[in-house]
């Protein structure tokens, strides 16, 4: 390898290595459709809790949801409880900020969308 390669590579190894910078503790606007093609809005609250781990806070029409998050490459890996039912979702961190989604919850299943804008 020319020093100029290693240099390159080496570059993009500490890219990949670093969580995205996008990505960031506090408030979101939440948009969503549901499994069953309902939209909705609400608000998240996302506060990190380690290096790569969160804590999720949803707040959608009255009513609140919280989970737990990691990081996993340029992906937020969430579980959470909504009422009774228990949920997961997984967010690609965009480089603008924003963190688009996908999510399942209850017994039923069922696949939703999401996009969170940062505030």
């Amino acid at each position: 390898m020319t020093p100029k390669t290693l240099a390159l590579a080496g570059l993009i190894a500490c890219a990949a290595a670093m969580p995205a910078a996008a990505q960031r503790s506090g408030t979101y606007a939440v948009e969503g459709r549901s499994a069953g093609g309902e939209r909705y809005e609400g608000s998240v609250q996302l506060q990190a809790t380690g290096p790569q781990t969160w804590r999720v806070s949803w707040r959608v029409a009255g009513e609140t949801s919280t989970g737990v998050a990691l990081t996993v490459g340029s992906l937020l890996v969430v579980g959470y409880v909504s009422g009774r039912e228990v949920g997961t979702a997984a967010y690609e961190v965009m480089p603008d900020g924003r963190l688009i989604g996908r999510w399942t919850q209850g017994r039923e299943g069922g696949v939703g969308t999401e996009t969170w804008l940062p505030r």
